[in-house]
């Protein structure tokens, strides 16, 4: 069994996450227990594409986990670092929340119908009764809102930085945090028998969306500015998902994948020609020393900014468009905030590109005397 659904997330994690892996053979060199690193990479990756495969509920459950289990692994690679073993330990904890919302649900599902089988129950979602599917509905959303990073759940997503920026780019475009949108847009079904349930996706999306875009105005961490867009960004898939337009917000969850991966792994190659540095107000005038990464950065910031021809201008338009005039619960409120939103957005990313390349430089001269474009390997993924 494939559908369009599955052919997207299953490109977006076998794509982004094979440009990751070769990004990570110059970003990583030299660096300790590649073998390790390489193994939980790989695994990852391989857990998300069977997440998205899996018609079984409590395969896909099964499958959850593991990617649970691996962004552990990833997060806290550094485990002589307190910071990133925290990090690792947090986004365990609360993602663990999320397995329970789906246990249950898968639970409640084959003490109801006698099967695990998604493509049973979306054959006939009409047949289980109303309280049911409710119950369904907000079990799912709950697995969802842990995994995707939504609130009450946001915390751990900008901890996870303490991961190789590889890996950040792995979990914030082509696993992990996509799992979430994946999950309610395969269920969605359960959501359209299940209006009220619908209406919570919607709004815990939009204020997500709205309060993490307030946030990342203020970072100076550049892997932080980027881990707060993320969690904005997610916000406003859940606003579409909650609308109705489950398309829509999977083809955002498309046209983020890449340009949220190409931000990552330029900040990472940032990172590498400042010998670690990644404090925004400590760069400066990085455009003419790294000019591929700059122009590769400097085009996906226009993409999330939704400036046209770009990708990220169409599906954050249709968004918008939804939010406002959908049949299933659009409304001007949920607009304004969504746009609001996007105009955010804009905002901080152009701020984070003038800060990190544009601005006369606030480097150290030792820094500065040191700095260098990264390797083909990085460069040509960029």
């Amino acid at each position: 069994f494939t559908d369009g659904l599955i052919v997207f997330m299953a490109v977006i994690s076998t794509v982004i996450g094979s440009l990751a892996v070769i990004f990570a053979i110059g970003y990583m060199h030299g660096e300790p227990q590649l073998g390790r690193y390489y193994a939980f990479f790989l695994f990852f990756i391989g857990a998300m594409v069977g997440l998205v495969l899996t018609s079984n509920l409590l395969l896909m459950f099964v499958f959850w986990e593991i990617t649970a289990l691996c962004s552990y692994a990833l997060i806290a690679f550094h485990n002589d670092d307190p910071k990133a073993v925290a990090g690792g330990v947090k986004a365990l904890i609360i993602t663990q929340f999320g397995g329970v919302g789906l246990l249950l649900g898968a639970v409640l599902l084959v003490s109801t119908t006698g099967s695990y089988d998604i493509n049973a129950l979306l054959a006939s979602p009409s047949s289980i009764p109303a309280g049911t599917l409710a119950v369904l509905a907000y079990g799912f959303l709950v697995a969802a809102a842990a995994k995707s990073a939504q609130f009450p759940f946001q915390t751990w997503l900008p901890d996870a930085m303490e991961a190789p920026t590889p890996i950040s780019a792995l979990i914030h475009a082509a696993t992990m945090v996509t799992a979430g949108v994946y999950l309610v847009a395969r269920l969605h079904g359960i959501y359209e028998h299940a209006p009220e349930a619908s209406q919570v996706v919607a709004v815990i999306g939009v204020l997500t969306a709205f309060f993490a875009a307030t946030i990342a105005l203020v970072q100076t961490d550049i892997k932080k500015v980027l881990a707060y867009s993320t969690v904005s960004q997610l916000g406003l898939m859940f606003l579409a998902l909650g609308v109705g337009a489950y398309g829509v917000a999977v083809f955002h969850v498309y046209t983020h994948a890449f340009f949220k991966a190409c931000l990552f792994l330029g900040a990472g190659s940032v990172i590498h020609a400042l010998g670690g540095e990644q404090d925004i107000r400590k760069m400066g005038g990085l455009w003419r020393k790294i000019p591929v990464t700059f122009f590769t950065f400097a085009v996906a910031t226009a993409a999330i900014a939704g400036i046209p021809p770009l990708a990220g201008f169409f599906s954050k338009d249709e968004i918008l468009w939804f939010a406002f005039a959908s049949e299933h619960g659009g409304s001007p409120i949920l607009w304004a905030l969504g746009s609001a939103t996007a105009l955010m957005t804009s905002f901080y990313m152009f701020r984070l590109l003038w800060l990190t390349f544009l601005t006369p430089s606030r480097m150290s001269h030792e820094t500065e005397h040191h700095v260098h474009e990264s390797p083909l390997s990085m460069t040509g993924v960029l």
